[in-house]
């Protein structure tokens, strides 16, 4: 959430209650596919699974940096949070630990129970399909349109947030798993009752990100912290070795940022709560029309009061969903609805209009103004809707 408790201020909580609450969940999701499925899987492979699964969930963002998403704009070149997990995962304590619980199932259940560093991450990151693609099947409960990571998230942030744009029926969607098998290959599916809720989840994400994650105070103290970061980090850059890296954190970037309050403007507009109205924006599915209007305004405003008063934000695209339109059943981001009953099998995109039709990005651009223009500013703005 960055910095949303500027907005919302019950938003401060962390990825630490959300690791426990993905954990909770990919337990109850695992469990409620397997019993509502013709899926044969022996008690020791289940156990594996269910593990495995656990402990993906509770590492899964550990390579986060401080302040989330909005920290990633001085990443190394070419390195994301998921690569910082990997080396947590591999090389601190965490690894010792992975490999204490692979031996207690070795000795339960035999060698090829183990669970070490690599299989966790490998899985995660897809690395590792595993036989008969059963890797890839545990790979969806953490990472699809249809996972836990997504689920947690936004009751959680909508529940810190006091809002209700992100709730949905968890229970009834939990309820609907169920499991597809093609050539003996699982795929986690939806039951053919579950359609509706699955809708309801896809329209919680997409209104949280409209209301939440890209509101434009938000989003202005974003831009805000990725220049104070560049400023405030030796060589404007997070460390690539991992014991450094995970030196930095929140409260040391707040320090930092205390300090430099009278050096740089970035960090004196956080520190001291400083917002930028924002003048002109886009509307949140802009057609080519709405960017050649907002083109205009953004000339019109910076002849008339210069360019060093405003601070353009084009980076809020992102897609309602990742859910292919058109594609065959067997592919890895399809959604399947399944009858277990009549074994009729479609999916999410042949059966609902709500997917069909959420096919464009979120693509607000917005720019904001120096309060000391502001009024100036919004002063235009009247001027030219008014002609």
């Amino acid at each position: 959430m960055a910095l949303t408790y500027y907005v919302y201020h019950g938003a401060e909580h962390t990825r630490f209650g959300h690791s426990l609450g993905v954990m909770h969940l990919v337990t109850k999701a695992f469990n409620s596919a397997i019993d509502n499925s013709n899926y044969e899987i022996e008690d020791a492979k289940r156990k594996w699974f269910e593990q495995i699964l656990r402990l993906i969930a509770l590492t899964h963002d550990l390579g986060h940096a401080p302040f989330s998403h909005a920290s990633e704009a001085v990443f190394p070149k070419d390195m994301e949070h998921e690569d910082f997990t990997r080396e947590i995962i591999l090389n601190t304590e965490i690894a010792n630990i992975i490999k204490k619980i692979g031996a207690v199932f070795v000795e339960q259940y035999g060698e090829k129970y183990d669970i070490s560093p690599e299989l966790i991450s490998d899985i995660y990151m897809g690395k590792n399909p595993g036989p008969n693609c059963e890797f890839t099947f545990l790979k969806s409960f953490m990472d699809s349109e249809l996972d836990c990571d997504k689920m947690d998230y936004l009751l959680r942030d909508s529940y810190y947030c006091g809002v209700n744009y992100g709730s949905f029926d968890i229970e009834r969607l939990l309820s609907s798993f169920t499991i597809c098998c093609n050539n003996n290959i699982p795929k986690l599916s939806i039951s053919s009752g579950g359609i509706q809720v699955f809708e309801e989840f896809v329209l919680a994400r997409y209104f949280m990100f409209i209301q939440v994650y890209f509101h434009r105070t938000r989003r202005f103290f974003d831009i805000m912290l990725g220049d104070a970061l560049k400023k405030i980090l030796p060589e404007g850059t997070y460390p690539l070795d991992i014991n450094a890296y995970l030196d930095w954190d929140d409260c040391k970037v707040l320090q930092l940022l205390k300090e430099n309050k009278d050096n740089y403007e970035s960090c004196k507009n956080i520190i001291n709560r400083i917002v930028y109205p924002r003048v002109c924006h886009t509307k949140v599915h802009p057609a080519e029309a709405d960017k050649r209007e907002f083109k205009r305004n953004e000339k019109e405003l910076k002849k008339q009061l210069g360019e060093q008063y405003f601070i353009k934000d084009m980076s809020a695209g992102k897609m309602p969903h990742k859910i292919p339109l058109k594609v065959e059943k067997d592919h890895e981001q399809a959604i399947l609805i399944y009858n277990i009953k009549t074994g009729r099998t479609t999916t999410i995109s042949e059966e609902s209009e709500i997917i069909k039709t959420l096919t464009e990005k979120i693509d607000i651009i917005s720019l904001y103004c120096n309060p000391e223009k502001s009024e100036e500013a919004f002063n235009i703005m009247k001027e030219i809707n008014e002609e």
